[in-house]
């Protein structure tokens, strides 16, 4: 009997951690994580990410820069969407243009491929 219920607690924490852990994929936190590996980050919501996107529904929108030499720098743009319709949307618009694109559910990553890697 104590080993099911132990194993029932477990369970309910596992699942609440988890819980966390998804709703933790806001602009904070990848600004933070960008910051974190050395860039210069700047983060835009609103009608503001609207303009800097130049795209429809977009909630917010983390821009970073990271200058590697006078001459290199590795750079992302974490873009979160109202709805998953519009994400593809830009997701795809950006892999026309050459980008290395990320995209995850109502978010897209776009930027050189350390850029990405950094910002996931």
């Amino acid at each position: 009997m104590n080993k099911k219920v132990i194993s029932i607690v477990a369970i309910i924490a596992l699942v609440a951690i988890l819980g966390v852990c998804l709703v933790a994929c806001n602009a904070d936190s990848y600004a933070k994580k960008l910051e974190k590996a050395g860039y210069v980050v700047q983060t835009f919501t609103g009608d503001e990410a609207n303009d800097e996107a130049e795209a429809e529904g977009v909630k917010w929108m983390v821009v970073g820069l990271k200058m590697n030499n006078l001459i290199d720098a590795d750079s992302v743009m974490v873009v979160a969407f109202d709805n998953a319709d519009d994400a593809k949307a830009f997701a795809d618009a950006m892999n026309g243009e050459g980008e290395n694109v990320e995209l995850s559910g109502k978010i897209v990553i776009v930027g050189t491929e350390q850029g990405v890697k950094d910002a996931k």
